[in-house]
């Protein structure tokens, strides 16, 4: 898909968004539910109006992030390379974003939403998805694996990104499985997520070492 489809596509969903939180609007409780802990129960609560509208405005806000970013890429580092994929990555994120959105309204409402289930089952999935485009990728300032080394050498960012992309795809499978068996220790889960983006910075230092190497140190200067 086209960046400017996907940005189309990104953008209806923003509207949508806004329209189901008016439509809801009026039978929501004052505070309004808008955080759920690990079992699904609400430990967070946002008064009228911004507690029906955060959802939708978080979308506005990420939507207004993708539209603006080839924008300011500088040169070398420009997002048309891989432009087809910078839109379905787009497009995948708001969706994702437009389903919990639309959840916790429903949950907010009191309609029976597993929660629990949704938050990490949404997580996992563009974990997924962002993990098969990763290796797509080419050298920027905003999505992949971005380190000092990467960015320094072309090589280890396609190979940093390459290994990235597997560990990603492995950790949304892991949340989606944690939540389906109903895991909620929160240690497991930001264990889970933290993981992949860990070993893939000790990654590109170790692979630009070997690749590069550094320059050797002057104690004189």
């Amino acid at each position: 898909m086209t960046f400017k489809r996907a940005n189309l596509a990104g953008f209806a969903l923003v509207v949508i968004a806004f329209a189901f939180a008016l439509w809801i609007y009026p039978s929501l409780p004052n505070p309004v539910p808008t955080h759920f802990g690990p079992g699904g129960g609400v430990n967070g609560y946002t008064p009228k109006p911004w507690g029906a509208l955060i959802g939708p405005i978080m979308l506005l806000g990420i939507w207004i992030v993708f539209w603006s970013l080839p924008r300011l890429s500088p040169r070398g580092f420009r997002l048309e390379p891989f432009q087809a994929v910078y839109g379905t990555i787009e497009l995948v994120l708001l969706g994702l974003l437009f389903v919990l959105t639309v959840a916790g309204l429903l949950a907010a409402d009191g309609r029976p939403i597993p929660i629990a289930l949704v938050v990490p089952i949404s997580i996992g999935i563009l974990f997924v998805i962002l993990g098969n485009y990763m290796g797509k990728f080419t050298k920027n300032f905003f999505l992949g694996i971005r380190t000092p080394w990467t960015l320094a050498s072309d090589e280890v960012w396609a190979r940093t990104n390459r290994l990235g992309g597997w560990l990603f795809v492995l950790a949304g499978l892991a949340l989606i499985i944690e939540a389906l068996l109903h895991v909620s220790q929160p240690v497991a889960i930001i264990a889970t997520l933290l993981i992949p983006s860990l070993v893939s910075v000790l990654y590109s230092y170790v692979l630009y070492k070997r690749i590069e190497g550094f320059p050797p140190t002057n104690p004189g200067a």
